[in-house]
């Protein structure tokens, strides 16, 4: 899990990404996709809560490819909010 903090409009916000794991089909593991989940909080995340998701407009989680999108995405997308 890669975690930032960053201030934006004075507010201070952290943000998580986290690989997407899944059951395998039999169920008798946990597989690691190519694809990252973001969330942010206006305090240090913990262990049992991260923070908000963010989701599209069907409330469905959003999708990354890397890191840096995950991270770029949900910059712009605060820089937005916030303002």
């Amino acid at each position: 899990m890669t975690i930032e903090n960053i201030t934006i409009s004075g507010i201070s916000v952290w943000l998580s990404v986290d690989q997407l794991r899944e059951y395998s089909s039999d169920r008798s593991r946990i597989e690691t996709r190519q694809e990252f989940l973001c969330y942010y909080k206006l305090s240090e995340p913990t262990a049992m809560i991260i923070g908000e998701l963010f989701k599209d407009d069907s409330n469905k989680p959003i999708l990354f490819n890397s890191v840096d999108t995950a991270l770029a995405f949900a910059k712009n997308e605060l820089e937005r909010r916030l303002k």
